[in-house]
């Protein structure tokens, strides 16, 4: 089964991801983005289709998986959509530094989260 990867300290996010694709893909979790960098070591050979990173985490922010991304070049094997609730222009400016493909304002809805996830599927697909 193909996977994505949410990459958020909320589980009330990625319990929404889950079940919004439980029919259709595995959900990998991870609650900080040490975690979410070694699933993506663990997986990169695998059926990963997307990353839903949230940018504020403990430990490990979402700019150092998008760093790693970056110098790893998986930015073309692994679309990206940020999923953040700080919307501020300078965050989101500098995400769009990287190689990503959108970004989602938290709260979001079960129906955007689909859209958004069908929209980095796509995206994969075509690389």
């Amino acid at each position: 089964m193909k996977k994505i990867l949410v990459a958020d300290d909320s589980k009330i996010i990625s319990n929404i991801v889950e079940r919004a694709f439980k029919d259709e893909y595995e959900t990998l979790v991870a609650y900080n983005g040490k975690e979410a960098i070694d699933i993506i070591k663990n997986n990169v050979d695998d059926d990963i289709v997307g990353v839903l990173l949230d940018l504020n985490m403990p430990d490990t922010d979402g700019f150092a998986v998008l760093d790693y991304f970056k110098d790893n070049n998986l930015f073309k094997r692994i679309p990206v959509c940020i999923i953040t609730g700080d919307v501020s222009k300078e965050r989101i400016d500098r995400a769009f530094t990287y190689d990503i493909v959108d970004v989602l304002a938290k709260p979001f809805t079960f129906d955007s989260v689909r859209e958004e996830v069908k929209k980095i599927i796509n995206l994969g697909a075509m690389n």
